[in-house]
């Protein structure tokens, strides 16, 4: 059972998290999922009425300490229906991660429909995270402790596409109402773990998270279809079709490194 039953909590702008944040691979530093988040509520608090988040782009810069962080956001003016937010998370380390959000004004006399996606089963089996050895076992983890998953097709230690509903299963902020696109980039990270494979020896480490969006995200749980790619040099690639419950919501890309895990 989870000592804290949210990720941060909040003192005026400083967001103070919780050992729910914390990933698998330094027990001192956040899963990419939680910053990206505060990304998502940073983007959501700046944004004017009528626009729209069309793409986010996350630069994890170096490893986000367990420490107080404070976003900070500059917004620049492109033209009448086109901005940009500049966003950047600080802690007392200095910049832990970049982001850039591209805000648009659309028409509000454009139909649209999409048809919900059924393949999510609420009172199904639930999966349960299983990763490398390299996860820290000790104390609370984000993808153990803080998501749930359901599982479509394949599985976070099989090769090829693998698609998964996922959710954060505590809120992200002690006593504040959820954000769905905080929500949704709290999971958006994990398009690069679906599509690690640790039987080839190593595991994939995203160094950003891109999302390309054409409506807003509702809800609390999101579908990950993902397929990974990696080069000869060892660099990679995870892609992924994004979803709500709703139907497609939009894209997401991470550029990763490989991590050895021999």
């Amino acid at each position: 059972m989870a000592e804290n039953q949210f990720l941060f909590r909040r003192d005026g702008e400083v967001y103070l998290p919780t050992g729910l944040t914390r990933g698998p691979w330094r027990a001192d530093a956040m899963h990419g999922g939680p910053p990206s988040a505060l990304v998502g509520l940073a983007v959501a608090h700046a944004k004017e009425p009528g626009e729209q988040v069309a793409r986010v782009a996350i630069d994890l810069e170096r490893p986000v300490p367990l420490e107080a962080i404070t976003p900070q956001v500059e917004r620049r003016q492109v033209s009448r229906r086109i901005a940009q937010l500049e966003v950047s998370l600080v802690t007392d380390a200095g910049v832990v991660a970049r982001a850039r959000a591209l805000l648009l004004r659309g028409s509000e006399d454009v139909a649209s429909g999409a048809d919900p996606l059924e393949d999510l089963a609420p009172d199904g089996k639930a999966f349960r995270f299983a990763g490398p050895e390299t996860v820290v076992s000790e104390g609370e983890v984000y993808h153990l402790d803080a998501m749930e998953y359901r599982m479509v097709t394949g599985g976070f230690l099989e090769a090829g596409p693998t698609a998964a509903w996922m959710r954060t299963s505590v809120p992200l902020v002690e006593g504040e109402a959820p954000v769905g696109l905080a929500q949704m980039l709290a999971v958006a990270d994990f398009g690069s773990a679906l599509s690690s494979n640790p039987d080839r020896g190593f595991a994939l480490i995203n160094v950003d998270v891109s999302v390309a969006l054409h409506r807003d995200p509702e809800g609390e749980w999101f579908r990950l279809s993902t397929q990974g790619y990696v080069g000869p040099t060892g660099v990679g690639l995870a892609t992924s079709a994004l979803a709500d419950r709703r139907g497609p919501l939009g894209t997401i890309t991470q550029n990763q490194i490989v991590h050895s895990l021999r």
